[in-house]
């Protein structure tokens, strides 16, 4: 199995005038091509800062991460779908694509094949004030896709959903990134979002769940 990313004992502190946070600490974990991995914690246990760290949006204070080679593609899906009200759905869809000055015919092909695939036929041109909640979170996730990532990190995504959306459409966002051959770390709250109980880690306060089924030690 393709290792596509190490890290090893990082640690993230973060300061202020009253001294120091110690947000996440001494982390080792290797992640591989196509797994699906779930982070499961309370509020301020440090999951969304390790994503963060992972898209280069915050610094780490020690440690390392390494991915298997330069220029890795990443993609980060938040917790609210983030949609441009003034955009439709395609264009909402092409916006990754537009800030990396990327956008062709054949990607604006791709985007819609995706959106037909995956039950948004009938609103690829509709606005998001026409969709329902759990309809923007795929739309969120095809966006992400769009941009055709090797790796796709995913913020506690059903977080702003209610209970029986967030629970149907788990099951639609594993079936996609799975259908779709997508390497994904998701955080989240709620020890019933995760699909993928083959393995399963606790590290207080986290658990950690994997796709894949060989044992690993995660220290946190």
């Amino acid at each position: 199995m393709k290792k596509l990313l190490e890290i090893k004992n990082l640690k993230k502190y973060y300061h202020d005038i009253s001294g120091e946070t110690l947000a996440i600490d001494n982390i080792s974990l290797n992640i591989y091509e196509n797994e699906f991995i779930s982070i499961v914690g309370t509020s301020g246990c440090g999951k969304s800062t390790l994503l963060s760290i992972l898209a280069s949006l915050e610094d780490k204070s020690s440690g390392t991460i390494s991915f298997d080679r330069n220029n890795i593609k990443i993609g980060y899906m938040l917790q609210n779908d983030s949609l441009f009200p003034w955009r439709n759905i395609l264009d909402n869809c092409l916006i990754g694509l537009e800030i990396n000055g990327k956008v062709t015919d054949d990607d604006k092909k791709n985007v819609i094949k995706l959106l037909k695939k995956y039950d948004l036929a009938d609103f690829i041109y509709k606005y998001p004030s026409e969709l329902s909640g759990g309809m923007k979170q795929r739309v969120a996730l095809i966006r992400t896709l769009a941009i055709n990532p090797d790796i796709l990190l995913l913020d506690e995504p059903l977080s702003a959903l209610d209970y029986q959306t967030r629970l149907s459409l788990s099951d639609d966002l594993y079936a996609i990134i799975k259908q779709e051959k997508k390497t994904a770390v998701m955080v989240t709250h709620d020890l019933g979002e995760p699909k993928f109980k083959k393995s399963l880690f606790y590290n207080n306060p986290c658990i950690w769940y994997s796709s894949k089924s060989w044992s690993r030690t995660i220290p946190w």
